[in-house]
């Protein structure tokens, strides 16, 4: 990975007020596999099983073992093939569910074809690409092969023409003319459901809606520069007019207007608020105090879970612990994570009363500083490793 990850001096700096986040998440990294990263046998988590859930445990629902595959389009376009543990060819999403996999996570922008888009080619390392992907007519094709495969669905909403995480939340370069939080807070509403409702038209209404990714010090903060790349790096704070945790009342409205587009298609949608701060349980509930003192109302905290960013892992259990016992309104997921497999998915499986809905692994026949690929990789040919499909099969049998 060619890509430089900003740094804490940086962030301070460019969010002014905000509290640094420190390394910038992996989405600042291009989503490029390296064959000869790939090609080598991983180190995959053999953690021993956990403690089981106790007796007085209300009957698990149907647990989450999720994937967010969605660069899978653009690779498939690419000539990418899958190889199953058993020898056989197989599309991805029917190799995932055949190990246990129920469940994927797809994420939009809103126009990557904008200048500093996604697609756009604009910046170091970066290549325009030939179609639009993650775009919302690109996320529903895909959806509707989720839909078929008999998958549920988690539709993630950057509110971005590219990546969004902590070291940058930029403004979608059709809605950056908006100087009023209210003005921006319809736009974000009106995208939200306008985007479901041509899912509902297809057929594809999502199970699951995730308002933004890794919002942990905003969204909608931040605006291009002559130096900034088509992920989103070096970019500035719009100082008019943001959504940044400076400004809770801000960030908080413009929560409430996505959920409210949400709510306009399906009540029925559960709500995903997504925050990686994991490591900082001081920081985790303070974020969740004010969110819930702003009246954002929503069902699911998801947790980014990454050992580079959010470690050490010998702490995530009981900071999941502290939260459930003091948020009982809220149910949980690890919507992000690479390796500690087993040990995320014991952590979920084991919160009270069902509270710990489950898992979703990132982009897992990728490699990146995130963690290792779940795949060896020839060219195009992707090969499943058994040792690490063998941890989904073992928590497959263990919780069905």
């Amino acid at each position: 990975m060619k890509q430089t990850i900003f740094s804490l001096l940086a962030i301070i700096l460019s969010l002014l007020t905000l509290q640094s986040c420190g390394d910038a998440a992996k989405p600042t990294e291009p989503l490029i596999s390296d064959p000869q990263q790939t090609s080598n046998a991983v180190t995959v988590d053999d953690a021993e099983f956990t403690e089981q859930a106790e007796d007085q445990q209300l009957p698990q629902k149907k647990f989450i073992l999720g994937a967010d595959i969605s660069s899978l389009p653009e690779y498939a376009d690419n000539g990418a093939i899958f190889i199953d543990t058993d020898g056989n060819e197989k599309s991805l999403l029917t190799l995932l569910k055949h190990h246990g996999f129920n469940y994927i996570r797809l994420r939009t922008f809103v126009e990557p074809t904008a200048p500093y888009g996604y697609a756009s080619g604009d910046g170091e390392y970066c290549e325009a690409k030939t179609e639009a992907y993650n775009d919302t007519e690109h996320m529903i094709a895909f959806a509707q092969q989720v839909k078929a495969a008999g998958m549920k669905l988690l539709v993630d909403f950057h509110y971005s023409d590219t990546w969004a995480d902590p070291s940058k939340q930029v403004i979608p370069h059709a809605w950056r003319n908006i100087n009023t939080v209210d003005d921006l807070a319809q736009q974000v509403q009106s995208y939200t459901r306008e985007t479901l409702e041509a899912m509902a038209a297809a057929n594809v209404l999502p199970d699951m809606v995730q308002i933004g990714n890794e919002v942990t010090y905003g969204m909608l903060v931040h605006i291009p520069t002559d130096r900034t790349d088509c992920y989103g790096n070096h970019s500035e704070v719009k100082v008019l007019l943001n959504g940044s945790t400076a400004q809770w009342d801000h960030f908080a409205t413009l929560l409430k207007a996505g959920i409210a587009g949400v709510k306009q298609v399906s009540e029925d949608i559960k709500i995903m608020l997504h925050i990686e701060n994991t490591d900082d349980r001081e920081g985790l509930t303070y974020w969740i105090d004010q969110t819930l003192a702003n009246n954002v109302e929503f069902d699911v905290l998801g947790l980014s879970a990454y050992e580079k960013w959010q470690g050490p892992a010998n702490r995530w259990a009981d900071t999941l612990n502290l939260i459930a016992d003091r948020y009982s309104q809220l149910s949980f997921s690890f919507v992000e994570y690479n390796s500690q497999a087993r040990l995320l998915n014991d952590i979920m499986y084991n919160l009270p009363n069902n509270r710990g809905l489950g898992t979703f692994i990132w982009e897992p026949f990728l490699s990146g500083p995130w963690g290792q690929s779940m795949f060896n990789q020839t060219g195009t040919v992707y090969t499943a490793k058994p040792e690490a499909f063998e941890i989904f099969d073992n928590i497959k049998k263990s919780y069905d």
